[in-house]
């Protein structure tokens, strides 16, 4: 037994607390037992209990000033209570979100009151219109994020159609929010590895709402996918105002928009074919790029698929450029020829010209002007005309032309084309609503800017203008005026 033992029970026997130093402590000893004590979490209290301070009271008013302030006291007491209640700190924070509450508010009842009485409304057109003889046409449209689409789905519903429209996913539904629409579908993006996806994706809309005519609006997607998808929708009774692939890719093919005006002795602008790296360097080396502005544009079906265009720089050591250039997937490098530049949205029926809308770009103000152009039409009618179509074509063409400044070449007809593309443009916002959505009334519109707010806006359809704007407009900009429809930068038309 170690010599300690005694006095180690001895002092574990005493309730007395004692400190033990490590020192002293045996080498047998084990570890003493040390006496808790509970401390006061800083989570309820800041003060010890044992230092805590009572609050100080005011001192007591006299009895004889409380007895005589007795009444005014007690008809006073409503008052403060109504005064304590509206000084609480509460109300700061209800007078900050109570605005805003109000307004969510207002904005959520006003919806829902426009929307049920239209609800209602559509439901009785459309009880109606089962029982009569006349059924609306369901027409299909392409494109629901663009304003022209918008202009012809009101067109078409202005005229007793039904309109269905659609886009690709990713962006916004513009239509989607108009009146004119009765439904709108988002599709997954054209794929080059399996364009056919495309195609069964419009065959199912197709099928599911009984569409009878489809017109497809190619803002979004090239016109070539939707040549591809026309055998599949025609199968099931929807006839596509849309060439065939065939000729799809002879309108967006810029060389073979050059092949044709050539054909139709029809002057060109200046170009180079290039089919590898070393053309283009070829090409820079000759001293072209210095002699006016210049892009390059995909060429052969492919083009027509991609529809891609950049603008040349000027140095060669600047040219910086994302894409392959070789045998199989050509280029062409086009000079922009000077002078003032025009946009048509031409209607093809049956390989005939029916109609075209001619609009000048306006650098200035930023947009398109409509304008009676009888060159423009004269040079469209002159062109279609020398077109080998496969079948007889109908569609929507539109073509991108320079009125040279100072032609140097003795041709009459100053216009030189620069660019085509299949699907409805700009400039068919200057179309009016008539029976059949297609027929031009510029009258009105000459010599005036293209202004969305006009061609957005509508008195009975106004959700299309309030939602493009509170989409696409950034947060300091939303207070200035609405910009003219824009041209997009470096896409052909």
């Amino acid at each position: 037994m170690p010599a300690c033992a005694p006095e180690f029970s001895r002092l574990a026997r005493s309730n007395t607390e004692l400190v033990f130093s490590p020192r002293k402590r045996c080498s047998h000893q084990p570890p003493p037992f040390t006496a808790l004590r509970r401390s006061f979490s800083s989570t309820f209290s800041l003060i010890p209990e044992e230092r805590a301070i009572s609050p100080e009271r005011p001192p007591p008013v006299p009895h004889l000033i409380r007895l005589l302030t007795w009444g005014p006291r007690l008809m006073l007491r409503p008052v403060f209570a109504l005064l304590s209640i509206v000084s609480h700190p509460a109300w700061k924070q209800i007078l900050v979100v109570l605005p805003t509450l109000w307004i969510a508010a207002s904005l959520f009842i006003f919806w829902k009151c426009v929307q049920c009485p239209i609800s209602v409304l559509k439901m009785i057109a459309r009880v109606i219109s089962s029982k009569g003889n006349n059924k609306p046409r369901t027409v299909l449209i392409s494109g629901g994020s663009s304003v022209q689409a918008l202009h012809l789905a009101r067109n078409f519903h202005s005229a007793g159609a039904r309109v269905v429209a659609f886009e690709i996913e990713g962006q916004f539904a513009l239509l989607k929010y108009s009146a004119a629409v009765h439904k709108f579908y988002s599709v997954p993006r054209p794929n080059p590895a399996d364009p056919l996806a495309y195609a069964r994706a419009l065959k199912a809309i197709v099928e599911q709402e009984s569409v009878v005519f489809y017109v497809p609006v190619s803002s979004t997607t090239p016109a070539y996918y939707d040549a591809l998808a026309k055998p599949h929708m025609e199968v099931v009774g929807c006839q596509c105002f849309v060439p065939c692939a065939r000729d799809v890719v002879t309108l967006d093919d810029p060389l073979e928009l050059m092949r044709v005006s050539r054909a139709a002795g029809l002057i060109t602008p200046q170009f180079w074919v290039v089919a590898s790296d070393e053309d283009v360097r070829a090409w820079y080396d000759s001293g072209a790029s210095k002699e006016g502005r210049h892009f390059i544009a995909s060429a052969g079906a492919r083009g027509a698929r991609d529809r891609l265009r950049f603008v040349m720089p000027e140095e060669k050591t600047q040219f910086r450029f994302p894409r392959e250039i070789s045998a199989e997937k050509p280029w062409v490098i086009v000079r922009e020829p000077k002078g003032e530049k025009i946009v048509t949205c031409t209607t093809l029926k049956e390989s005939r010209a029916v109609n075209n809308v001619t609009c000048r770009v306006d650098a200035a103000r930023k947009g398109l002007v409509p304008q009676k152009d009888d060159e423009a039409d004269a040079w469209v009618q002159r062109f279609v005309s020398f077109l080998a179509p496969v079948r007889p074509m109908t569609g929507h063409v539109s073509f991108r032309l320079v009125r040279e400044e100072n032609p140097s070449n003795g041709h009459s007809n100053k216009l030189i084309a620069i660019g085509a593309r299949v699907g409805v443009s700009l400039p068919y916002l200057c179309q009016g609503q008539t029976r059949c959505g297609h027929a031009a009334a510029v009258g009105k519109l000459l010599d005036t800017v293209l202004d969305t707010r006009e061609a957005l806006f509508a008195f009975w359809d106004p959700l299309p203008y309030c939602a493009y704007y509170q989409s696409r407009m950034p947060e300091d900009r939303r207070s200035l005026p609405p910009e003219p429809c824009k041209t997009p930068p470096n896409v052909p038309l």
